[in-house]
């Protein structure tokens, strides 16, 4: 597996092609060839093609390595894949942090936060969370300034924010879960819509989410009653 393969020399490009062309190569101090069938994976977060055209990158390499393409969506926009990453590394460094789970308000950053750092990023906040917590709950105080620690105004604190916190319910006699955080995702749809000019398209950018999602999301509300979408949001047909 080659990681960044964008950022690979021009010098040392040419030597990896020759190794995926003839199949052989030569061990440092050694004269007599080896030979490799390996398969080679690689990744890059450049776009390989436009680093082609800019003479940046090797022709003949991009298309002996381009024999299928898969393309990964930043994490900005696979919302539904970060609780299944923060459960995954929180057990991949069970060994060096205390496990813990985020509040009901914090799950709520947790999934509008657009992770510009990508997985990296996801990952290195997951290990400071476990180190800094070892009581095991995380509030979203304390992931704010984890993500966040400058404390920019953002839409996802404003919305958390505006809501009751159910800590005090919660100890007095229990909320129901999936109640609230419908009603959390209604409040960001809301909010996202007021501050985009009642425009879906500048809505679902502001949630990090695709245009589709965020229509798939309006009518649902609009058929539980819960929202009032203006036409003005409404996609063209």
């Amino acid at each position: 597996f080659l990681d960044e393969i964008g950022e690979m020399p021009l010098s040392l490009q040419a030597k990896l092609l020759r190794v995926l062309e003839d199949g052989e190569y030569y061990r440092i101090g050694e004269t007599s060839p080896r030979h490799s069938q390996a398969r080679i994976i690689a990744a890059s977060n450049r776009n390989l093609k436009q680093a082609v055209e800019r003479d940046r990158f090797r022709a003949d390499l991009y298309h002996r390595l381009c024999v299928l393409t898969i393309e990964v969506p930043p994490l900005r926009q696979r919302s539904d894949d970060r609780n299944e990453l923060l459960v995954h590394f929180i057990n991949k460094f069970a060994d060096s942090i205390h496990s813990f789970r985020l509040s009901a308000e914090a799950q709520a950053l947790w999934r509008s936060y657009p992770f510009p750092g990508n997985v990296r990023e996801l990952r290195n906040i997951v290990i400071r969370l476990g180190t800094k917590h070892p009581d095991g709950l995380v509030g979203a105080t304390a992931l704010r300034q984890e993500i966040d620690p400058q404390g920019t105004p953002s839409i996802e604190s404003a919305a958390i924010d505006h809501q009751d916190a159910p800590t005090s319910l919660l100890q007095r006699e229990g909320f129901e879960l999936d109640r609230y955080l419908n009603q959390l995702e209604q409040h960001y749809i809301q909010a996202a819509l007021e501050m985009a000019g009642g425009s879906l398209s500048k809505a679902a950018r502001l949630l990090h989410i695709n245009r589709t999602t965020l229509y798939s999301k309006v009518k649902k509300l609009e058929k539980a009653e819960q929202a009032h979408v203006p036409e003005t949001v409404r996609p063209h047909s």
